[in-house]
């Protein structure tokens, strides 16, 4: 490939890259040789006009709306970092506009049935539409993944994981990649929400898959109060880690004639495990997943269905709560149309 990947971004706020933020898609994209951020759109010219100057973008580059952009400005890639309320629309019309790879932010949609359009407006076109899920782009997690796809912890049975409140807008990630291990689809959904007067408490739940996999979800706590333990329990072993600590385990069932039921874990740590994990990296990695897709034609790893998959288990969990009951999988007719409005606070 000679020339460069054309990238642009709907949405000037901080995710975007206002003020500079290195930890942002802008600042992502510029660690990036394969690619050049071209354009951007926000409707606010104040900060349309901001985010043009700090990130060098020439101003007939600078467009009042996303569809201008998408007819004008001749894109490869495009990231949507709009508020959560607004992530649908720029991303069909981009679809609309056969731009070949379209990363939105997470959570992919407030309603179901605005993420299932939005997948099937990628289908319809071609393009291929990524959830900003980062954690999935990480070399800690996708060697966790290799160890299972390769069979060191037997059949995963169940994800044990915890994160931080809100539960849509931070415990999409959590949501996301439990289902990213145990590779399972689900049926049944029983959740339950924080006592807050907000639109996206904190919460969880449980959820049975297919296959017999269960997975718990615990998004109680703060962001400061959270370190995002994780436990995924196979047949022949578990995994467990602890993101913000730096703690990344393994340990195979093994037979043991000095324990109770004749058999015990061996915990040891994961070898070659990165010893940074900075924050400007997950918004790096997920950029240069979005290159890497349109260089290499290829699906990414946390595609919209990924994103989906998340939003509805999350919603199922918040009708579960309202209700008293379980809630089968996927949502019918009316469910669907069911609002988490998530400020992202």
């Amino acid at each position: 490939m000679t020339s460069k990947v054309r990238v642009g971004i709907v949405g000037a706020g901080g995710i975007g890259g206002l003020g500079k933020r290195k930890n942002s898609h802008a600042g992502g994209y510029s660690r990036i040789d394969e690619c050049e951020l071209v354009s951007i759109a926000d409707i606010n010219e104040e900060r349309l006009h901001q985010f043009g100057n700090e990130w060098e973008i020439p101003e007939e580059h600078r467009y009042n709306t996303a569809s201008e952009m998408y007819s004008k400005a001749n894109l490869d890639v495009v990231s949507v970092t709009t508020h959560n309320l607004y992530h649908h629309q720029p991303v069909i019309e981009a679809a609309e506009a056969g731009i070949k790879v379209i990363m939105v932010e997470k959570p992919i949609a407030i309603s179901v049935e605005w993420a299932r359009k939005m997948v099937d407006a990628c289908d319809n076109s071609g393009s291929r539409l990524i959830t900003e899920h980062t954690r999935r782009f990480l070399p800690h997690y996708q060697k966790i993944k290799k160890m299972i796809t390769d069979g060191l912890i037997g059949d995963v049975r169940t994800v044990e994981t915890s994160g931080a409140r809100p539960l849509l807008h931070n415990g999409t990630h959590t949501v996301d990649y439990a289902f990213y291990w145990a590779d399972a689809e689900p049926k049944l959904v029983s959740g339950f929400l924080s006592d807050e007067p907000v639109a996206d408490p904190g919460g969880g739940g449980m959820v049975i898959c297919e296959n017999d996999v269960v997975i718990f979800v615990n998004c109680i706590a703060t962001r400061r109060q959270s370190e995002s333990a994780t436990t995924i329990a196979g047949t022949e072993g578990r995994i467990q880690f602890t993101e913000l600590r730096g703690i990344w385990q393994y340990a195979p069932l093994v037979e043991s004639s000095g324990v109770s039921y004749g058999a015990t874990y061996e915990w040891e740590d994961i070898p070659d495990m990165p010893v940074d994990l900075d924050l400007d990296d997950y918004f790096y990695s997920a950029s240069l997943e979005s290159v890497r897709c349109f260089i290499e034609d290829r699906e990414s790893v946390g595609t919209g269905r990924d994103g989906l998959k998340a939003l509805e288990v999350i919603t199922a969990m918040h009708i579960s709560h309202r209700t008293g009951a379980i809630v089968p999988l996927p949502l019918g007719e009316g469910l669907d149309q069911v609002e988490i409005r998530s400020t992202g606070k």
